[in-house]
Protein backbone atom coordinates (compact mmCIF):
# COMPACT_ATOMS: atom_id res chain seq x y z
CA UNK A 1 0.00 0.00 0.00
CA UNK A 2 2.77 2.30 0.53
CA UNK A 3 3.91 1.50 -2.69
CA UNK A 4 0.72 2.70 -4.34
CA UNK A 5 0.81 5.84 -2.33
CA UNK A 6 4.54 6.78 -2.89
CA UNK A 7 3.39 5.87 -6.81
CA UNK A 8 0.29 8.43 -6.53
CA UNK A 9 2.17 10.82 -4.90
CA UNK A 10 4.77 11.52 -7.97
CA UNK A 11 1.64 11.09 -9.87
CA UNK A 12 0.47 13.50 -8.20
CA UNK A 13 3.34 15.99 -7.98
CA UNK A 14 4.13 15.63 -11.20
CA UNK A 15 0.66 17.11 -12.27
CA UNK A 16 1.91 19.99 -10.08
CA UNK A 17 4.81 21.00 -11.43
CA UNK A 18 3.21 21.17 -14.97
CA UNK A 19 0.37 23.56 -13.35
CA UNK A 20 3.00 26.01 -12.18
CA UNK A 21 4.96 25.63 -15.86
CA UNK A 22 2.02 26.25 -17.28
CA UNK A 23 1.14 29.25 -14.78
CA UNK A 24 4.50 30.43 -15.25
CA UNK A 25 4.68 30.25 -19.17
CA UNK A 26 1.33 32.04 -18.92
CA UNK A 27 2.72 35.24 -17.06
CA UNK A 28 5.70 35.13 -19.11
CA UNK A 29 3.88 34.91 -22.36
CA UNK A 30 1.77 37.87 -21.59
CA UNK A 31 4.27 39.80 -20.98
CA UNK A 32 4.45 42.97 -23.44
CA UNK A 33 7.35 42.98 -25.73
CA UNK A 34 9.95 45.97 -24.94
CA UNK A 35 11.36 47.86 -28.23
CA UNK A 36 15.27 47.27 -26.97
CA UNK A 37 13.97 42.84 -28.14
CA UNK A 38 14.66 43.83 -31.55
CA UNK A 39 12.32 43.26 -34.76
CA UNK A 40 12.65 39.41 -34.51
CA UNK A 41 11.34 39.16 -31.12
CA UNK A 42 8.65 41.53 -31.91
CA UNK A 43 7.64 39.60 -34.88
CA UNK A 44 7.17 36.81 -32.82
CA UNK A 45 4.30 38.14 -31.66
CA UNK A 46 2.32 38.77 -34.26
CA UNK A 47 -0.52 35.75 -36.41
CA UNK A 48 -0.93 35.12 -39.87
CA UNK A 49 -4.48 34.78 -40.83
CA UNK A 50 -6.67 35.37 -44.32
CA UNK A 51 -10.06 36.85 -44.90
CA UNK A 52 -13.27 35.90 -46.56
CA UNK A 53 -13.14 35.47 -50.63
CA UNK A 54 -14.16 38.46 -52.58
CA UNK A 55 -13.97 38.34 -56.38
CA UNK A 56 -12.12 34.69 -56.29
CA UNK A 57 -8.98 36.29 -54.23
CA UNK A 58 -8.86 35.61 -50.45
CA UNK A 59 -5.93 37.94 -48.76
CA UNK A 60 -3.89 36.71 -46.43
CA UNK A 61 -2.48 39.26 -43.70
CA UNK A 62 -0.10 39.16 -40.44
CA UNK A 63 -1.64 40.76 -37.46
CA UNK A 64 -1.05 41.86 -33.67
CA UNK A 65 -3.31 41.77 -31.02
CA UNK A 66 -2.98 43.80 -27.99
CA UNK A 67 -3.01 42.40 -24.21
CA UNK A 68 -6.01 43.76 -23.07
CA UNK A 69 -10.00 43.39 -22.86
CA UNK A 70 -10.84 46.64 -23.89
CA UNK A 71 -11.86 47.88 -27.30
CA UNK A 72 -8.45 48.77 -28.96
CA UNK A 73 -8.35 51.12 -32.58
CA UNK A 74 -7.12 49.03 -35.40
CA UNK A 75 -4.44 50.24 -38.07
CA UNK A 76 -4.52 49.10 -41.59
CA UNK A 77 -1.62 48.74 -43.19
CA UNK A 78 -0.78 48.29 -47.46
CA UNK A 79 3.12 47.81 -48.53
CA UNK A 80 4.75 48.34 -51.41
CA UNK A 81 4.84 46.23 -54.65
CA UNK A 82 7.44 43.11 -53.67
CA UNK A 83 6.62 43.22 -49.92
CA UNK A 84 3.64 40.56 -50.71
CA UNK A 85 6.18 37.40 -51.63
CA UNK A 86 6.47 34.73 -50.19
CA UNK A 87 3.72 34.50 -46.92
CA UNK A 88 4.51 36.55 -44.30
CA UNK A 89 7.18 38.97 -45.75
CA UNK A 90 4.34 41.85 -45.61
CA UNK A 91 5.27 41.94 -42.36
CA UNK A 92 9.46 41.35 -42.48
CA UNK A 93 9.55 44.01 -45.48
CA UNK A 94 9.31 46.82 -43.26
CA UNK A 95 9.89 47.63 -39.43
CA UNK A 96 6.11 48.13 -38.64
CA UNK A 97 6.36 45.74 -36.39
CA UNK A 98 7.59 48.19 -33.88
CA UNK A 99 4.29 49.18 -33.43
CA UNK A 100 3.65 46.04 -31.45
CA UNK A 101 6.42 46.89 -28.60
CA UNK A 102 5.22 47.66 -25.22
CA UNK A 103 6.95 51.36 -25.49
CA UNK A 104 4.74 52.17 -28.91
CA UNK A 105 1.46 50.25 -27.75
CA UNK A 106 1.58 52.55 -24.37
CA UNK A 107 1.67 55.84 -27.20
CA UNK A 108 -1.96 54.66 -28.38
CA UNK A 109 -4.41 57.30 -27.17
CA UNK A 110 -7.33 56.31 -25.10
CA UNK A 111 -6.46 52.82 -25.45
CA UNK A 112 -3.92 50.18 -23.90
CA UNK A 113 -2.69 49.71 -27.10
CA UNK A 114 -3.77 49.08 -31.01
CA UNK A 115 -4.59 46.05 -33.60
CA UNK A 116 -2.09 46.19 -36.43
CA UNK A 117 -2.98 44.48 -39.51
CA UNK A 118 -0.37 44.40 -42.39
CA UNK A 119 -2.23 43.09 -46.24
CA UNK A 120 -0.56 41.01 -48.06
CA UNK A 121 -0.59 41.60 -52.07
CA UNK A 122 -1.72 39.37 -54.19
CA UNK A 123 1.45 39.32 -56.48
CA UNK A 124 2.17 39.79 -58.94
CA UNK A 125 -1.06 41.94 -58.95
CA UNK A 126 -0.40 45.01 -56.68
CA UNK A 127 -2.74 47.48 -54.40
CA UNK A 128 -2.78 49.53 -57.30
CA UNK A 129 -5.16 47.53 -59.20
CA UNK A 130 -6.30 44.40 -56.93
CA UNK A 131 -9.91 44.62 -56.36
CA UNK A 132 -11.33 46.16 -54.20
CA UNK A 133 -13.77 43.42 -52.41
CA UNK A 134 -10.93 41.33 -51.07
CA UNK A 135 -9.55 44.13 -49.44
CA UNK A 136 -12.27 45.97 -47.78
CA UNK A 137 -13.61 42.12 -46.96
CA UNK A 138 -10.76 41.19 -45.17
CA UNK A 139 -10.50 44.45 -42.96
CA UNK A 140 -13.98 44.21 -42.56
CA UNK A 141 -13.89 40.67 -40.83
CA UNK A 142 -11.29 41.43 -38.76
CA UNK A 143 -13.01 44.26 -37.26
CA UNK A 144 -15.90 42.28 -36.75
CA UNK A 145 -14.28 39.00 -35.06
CA UNK A 146 -11.95 41.06 -32.93
CA UNK A 147 -12.09 43.54 -30.12
CA UNK A 148 -12.29 47.16 -32.45
CA UNK A 149 -12.93 50.53 -31.80
CA UNK A 150 -14.93 50.83 -34.66
CA UNK A 151 -14.91 54.72 -34.86
CA UNK A 152 -11.31 54.40 -34.50
CA UNK A 153 -10.15 52.48 -38.13
CA UNK A 154 -7.21 53.95 -39.90
CA UNK A 155 -5.47 52.50 -43.13
CA UNK A 156 -1.97 53.37 -44.46
CA UNK A 157 0.25 52.43 -47.25
CA UNK A 158 3.32 53.32 -48.90
CA UNK A 159 4.42 54.02 -52.44
CA UNK A 160 1.79 51.41 -54.54
CA UNK A 161 0.35 50.76 -50.80
CA UNK A 162 -0.46 54.13 -50.75
CA UNK A 163 -3.00 53.83 -53.58
CA UNK A 164 -4.35 50.71 -52.34
CA UNK A 165 -5.00 52.62 -49.06
CA UNK A 166 -6.28 55.66 -50.74
CA UNK A 167 -8.41 53.17 -52.57
CA UNK A 168 -10.07 52.04 -49.44
CA UNK A 169 -10.38 55.23 -47.88
CA UNK A 170 -12.24 56.78 -50.53
CA UNK A 171 -14.60 53.67 -51.28
CA UNK A 172 -15.60 53.39 -47.68
CA UNK A 173 -15.22 56.31 -46.00
CA UNK A 174 -18.25 55.85 -43.14
CA UNK A 175 -15.91 52.78 -42.43
CA UNK A 176 -12.41 54.58 -41.85
CA UNK A 177 -11.42 57.12 -39.74
CA UNK A 178 -8.21 58.27 -40.99
CA UNK A 179 -5.92 57.84 -43.98
CA UNK A 180 -2.30 57.85 -44.04
CA UNK A 181 -0.11 58.25 -47.64
CA UNK A 182 3.62 57.79 -47.17
CA UNK A 183 5.46 59.06 -50.73
CA UNK A 184 2.31 58.20 -52.67
CA UNK A 185 2.13 57.36 -56.49
CA UNK A 186 -1.49 58.50 -56.74
CA UNK A 187 -4.11 61.74 -56.56
CA UNK A 188 -6.39 62.25 -54.47
CA UNK A 189 -8.63 64.29 -56.53
CA UNK A 190 -10.98 67.00 -55.49
CA UNK A 191 -14.05 64.71 -55.62
CA UNK A 192 -12.21 61.90 -53.63
CA UNK A 193 -10.87 64.81 -50.94
CA UNK A 194 -14.01 66.16 -50.91
CA UNK A 195 -15.19 62.47 -49.76
CA UNK A 196 -12.76 61.90 -47.30
CA UNK A 197 -13.13 65.54 -45.85
CA UNK A 198 -14.02 64.54 -41.86
CA UNK A 199 -11.28 62.08 -41.88
CA UNK A 200 -7.74 62.83 -40.43
CA UNK A 201 -5.12 62.97 -42.91
CA UNK A 202 -1.18 62.26 -42.95
CA UNK A 203 0.88 62.63 -46.19
CA UNK A 204 4.33 62.29 -46.35
CA UNK A 205 6.38 62.71 -49.48
CA UNK A 206 9.99 63.73 -50.32
CA UNK A 207 10.25 66.64 -52.99
CA UNK A 208 12.98 64.81 -54.63
CA UNK A 209 11.18 61.39 -54.79
CA UNK A 210 12.60 59.63 -58.09
CA UNK A 211 9.57 57.52 -58.23
CA UNK A 212 6.18 59.17 -56.78
CA UNK A 213 7.08 62.55 -58.41
CA UNK A 214 6.26 65.37 -55.48
CA UNK A 215 4.58 67.90 -57.45
CA UNK A 216 2.56 65.44 -59.77
CA UNK A 217 1.00 63.24 -56.42
CA UNK A 218 2.10 64.68 -53.13
CA UNK A 219 1.73 68.01 -53.77
CA UNK A 220 -1.66 68.15 -55.45
CA UNK A 221 -2.97 65.79 -52.88
CA UNK A 222 -2.39 68.31 -50.11
CA UNK A 223 -3.84 71.32 -51.57
CA UNK A 224 -7.48 69.13 -52.27
CA UNK A 225 -6.95 67.78 -48.95
CA UNK A 226 -6.62 71.00 -47.60
CA UNK A 227 -9.30 72.65 -49.77
CA UNK A 228 -12.24 69.75 -48.50
CA UNK A 229 -11.35 69.30 -44.99
CA UNK A 230 -14.21 69.73 -42.60
CA UNK A 231 -11.53 70.26 -39.44
CA UNK A 232 -7.67 71.71 -40.51
CA UNK A 233 -6.45 70.73 -37.65
CA UNK A 234 -6.91 66.94 -38.73
CA UNK A 235 -4.59 67.48 -41.23
CA UNK A 236 -0.72 66.72 -41.33
CA UNK A 237 1.58 67.18 -44.04
CA UNK A 238 5.71 65.91 -43.61
CA UNK A 239 8.01 67.13 -46.70
CA UNK A 240 11.88 66.71 -46.68
CA UNK A 241 14.37 67.60 -49.29
CA UNK A 242 16.16 63.91 -48.99
CA UNK A 243 15.32 60.69 -47.64
CA UNK A 244 16.12 56.94 -47.46
CA UNK A 245 16.26 55.41 -50.63
CA UNK A 246 14.14 52.52 -51.03
CA UNK A 247 15.72 48.89 -53.07
CA UNK A 248 16.50 51.15 -56.08
CA UNK A 249 14.49 54.45 -55.74
CA UNK A 250 15.90 57.38 -54.64
CA UNK A 251 14.14 60.18 -51.81
CA UNK A 252 11.88 57.47 -51.40
CA UNK A 253 11.76 55.82 -48.08
CA UNK A 254 9.45 58.23 -46.14
CA UNK A 255 7.41 55.67 -43.93
CA UNK A 256 10.98 54.83 -42.45
CA UNK A 257 9.53 58.20 -40.21
CA UNK A 258 6.33 56.15 -39.05
CA UNK A 259 7.77 52.83 -38.63
CA UNK A 260 9.58 53.74 -35.87
CA UNK A 261 7.24 56.90 -34.49
CA UNK A 262 9.44 59.93 -35.54
CA UNK A 263 11.99 58.97 -33.03
CA UNK A 264 14.64 61.94 -32.79
CA UNK A 265 17.67 58.97 -34.13
CA UNK A 266 15.05 58.55 -37.86
CA UNK A 267 14.77 61.94 -38.18
CA UNK A 268 18.23 62.07 -38.40
CA UNK A 269 18.34 60.58 -41.77
CA UNK A 270 15.98 63.33 -43.72
CA UNK A 271 17.03 66.58 -44.79
CA UNK A 272 14.74 69.48 -44.57
CA UNK A 273 12.32 68.00 -42.74
CA UNK A 274 9.05 69.50 -41.92
CA UNK A 275 5.67 68.90 -41.10
CA UNK A 276 2.93 71.24 -40.69
CA UNK A 277 -1.05 71.15 -39.86
CA UNK A 278 -4.04 72.09 -42.21
CA UNK A 279 -3.73 75.82 -41.16
CA UNK A 280 -0.01 75.46 -42.27
CA UNK A 281 1.73 75.51 -38.81
CA UNK A 282 4.55 73.92 -37.98
CA UNK A 283 4.47 70.81 -35.76
CA UNK A 284 7.32 70.86 -33.81
CA UNK A 285 7.33 67.32 -32.31
CA UNK A 286 5.15 65.24 -34.53
CA UNK A 287 3.69 61.83 -33.36
CA UNK A 288 2.46 59.39 -35.49
CA UNK A 289 0.60 56.96 -32.93
CA UNK A 290 -0.47 59.41 -30.57
CA UNK A 291 -1.98 61.94 -33.05
CA UNK A 292 -3.71 59.29 -35.14
CA UNK A 293 -5.23 56.84 -32.71
CA UNK A 294 -6.54 59.74 -30.88
CA UNK A 295 -10.65 60.53 -30.95
CA UNK A 296 -11.68 63.53 -33.27
CA UNK A 297 -13.34 66.42 -31.45
CA UNK A 298 -16.96 65.10 -30.17
CA UNK A 299 -15.98 61.69 -30.47
CA UNK A 300 -14.42 60.33 -27.10
CA UNK A 301 -15.71 57.72 -25.04
CA UNK A 302 -18.70 58.41 -22.59
CA UNK A 303 -16.61 57.77 -19.42
CA UNK A 304 -14.11 60.85 -20.40
CA UNK A 305 -15.02 64.66 -20.46
CA UNK A 306 -16.50 65.89 -23.19
CA UNK A 307 -14.44 67.95 -25.80
CA UNK A 308 -14.54 71.46 -26.24
CA UNK A 309 -16.32 72.70 -28.89
CA UNK A 310 -14.00 73.93 -31.59
CA UNK A 311 -14.60 76.36 -34.55
CA UNK A 312 -12.84 74.19 -38.22
CA UNK A 313 -12.79 78.14 -39.64
CA UNK A 314 -10.68 80.03 -36.72
CA UNK A 315 -8.86 78.51 -34.16
CA UNK A 316 -8.10 74.71 -35.06
CA UNK A 317 -8.61 72.36 -32.04
CA UNK A 318 -5.94 70.75 -30.41
CA UNK A 319 -4.69 67.37 -29.82
CA UNK A 320 -2.73 65.75 -26.38
CA UNK A 321 0.34 64.84 -28.11
CA UNK A 322 2.24 67.69 -30.20
CA UNK A 323 3.89 71.07 -29.70
CA UNK A 324 2.76 73.07 -32.63
CA UNK A 325 4.04 76.50 -32.72
CA UNK A 326 3.37 78.29 -35.90
CA UNK A 327 2.41 81.69 -37.77
CA UNK A 328 0.49 80.93 -41.17
CA UNK A 329 -2.02 82.46 -43.42
CA UNK A 330 -5.28 80.68 -43.86
CA UNK A 331 -7.89 82.29 -46.34
CA UNK A 332 -6.53 85.37 -46.82
CA UNK A 333 -6.05 85.76 -42.70
CA UNK A 334 -3.35 85.05 -40.22
CA UNK A 335 -3.71 82.01 -37.93
CA UNK A 336 -3.10 82.81 -34.56
CA UNK A 337 0.77 81.55 -33.20
CA UNK A 338 -0.40 78.71 -30.66
CA UNK A 339 1.97 76.15 -28.50
CA UNK A 340 0.19 72.80 -27.58
CA UNK A 341 1.99 70.56 -25.28
CA UNK A 342 1.71 66.92 -27.44
CA UNK A 343 4.18 64.97 -25.96
CA UNK A 344 6.63 65.78 -23.30
CA UNK A 345 8.66 62.64 -23.62
CA UNK A 346 8.95 61.77 -26.99
CA UNK A 347 12.83 62.00 -28.41
CA UNK A 348 14.08 58.13 -28.29
CA UNK A 349 11.60 54.85 -28.09
CA UNK A 350 13.99 52.67 -26.64
CA UNK A 351 12.49 54.51 -23.06
CA UNK A 352 9.29 53.86 -21.90
CA UNK A 353 7.39 56.82 -20.88
CA UNK A 354 4.75 57.62 -17.96
CA UNK A 355 2.23 56.05 -20.17
CA UNK A 356 4.41 52.33 -20.38
CA UNK A 357 3.01 52.04 -16.85
CA UNK A 358 -0.14 50.29 -18.26
CA UNK A 359 2.43 47.77 -19.71
CA UNK A 360 3.72 47.20 -16.41
CA UNK A 361 0.76 47.43 -14.79
CA UNK A 362 -0.96 44.22 -17.31
CA UNK A 363 2.98 42.73 -16.34
CA UNK A 364 1.94 42.84 -12.70
CA UNK A 365 -1.56 41.23 -13.10
CA UNK A 366 -0.91 38.74 -15.03
CA UNK A 367 2.12 38.04 -12.21
CA UNK A 368 -0.49 38.25 -9.65
CA UNK A 369 -2.78 35.68 -11.84
CA UNK A 370 0.09 33.48 -12.09
CA UNK A 371 0.74 33.57 -8.31
CA UNK A 372 -2.60 32.76 -7.98
CA UNK A 373 -3.12 29.70 -9.59
CA UNK A 374 -0.13 28.29 -8.24
CA UNK A 375 -1.07 28.60 -5.09
CA UNK A 376 -4.68 27.23 -6.14
CA UNK A 377 -2.74 24.16 -7.47
CA UNK A 378 -0.38 23.64 -4.38
CA UNK A 379 -4.05 23.96 -1.87
CA UNK A 380 -5.47 21.00 -4.38
CA UNK A 381 -2.62 19.00 -4.11
CA UNK A 382 -2.07 19.49 -0.37
CA UNK A 383 -6.11 18.05 0.05
CA UNK A 384 -5.42 14.94 -2.40
CA UNK A 385 -2.32 14.10 -0.45
CA UNK A 386 -4.30 14.44 2.60
CA UNK A 387 -6.81 12.29 1.43
CA UNK A 388 -4.21 9.73 0.12
CA UNK A 389 -2.58 9.12 3.80
CA UNK A 390 -5.76 9.02 5.31
CA UNK A 391 -7.32 6.16 3.40
CA UNK A 392 -4.06 4.46 3.72
CA UNK A 393 -3.97 4.75 7.34
CA UNK A 394 -7.42 3.55 7.14
CA UNK A 395 -6.27 0.06 5.29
Amino acid sequence: MKNQLQKNSIRLLACLLSCLLLAGSAAVGAAAVPFSSGLPALQKQWARSEGPEGEGIRLEYSYFTPDTQEACPLFVLLGGAGEGTPSGHELDANDFAYWSSEEFQARVSDAPGMYIMILKAPEPVYFDTCPLTPMFAAVRDFAQTHNVDRKRIYVGGWCIGATGAARLATNHPDFFAGLMLFSPRTLLTEREAQTIRNMKIWIFACKADSYSTFSAYAKPSWENVTAAAADRSLLRYTTCSSAPRAALLINHKTWRLAEQDYSAGVAGDYTNLSTVDGFGRTVQSPTVIQFMTAYKPGEAPPTTAPAEETSTTTEPATTQAETTAVTATTAGTTAPATTTDETKAHASPYVPWAQAEDSGHRLRRNMLLAAVATLAATGTAFVILKILRRKDDQS
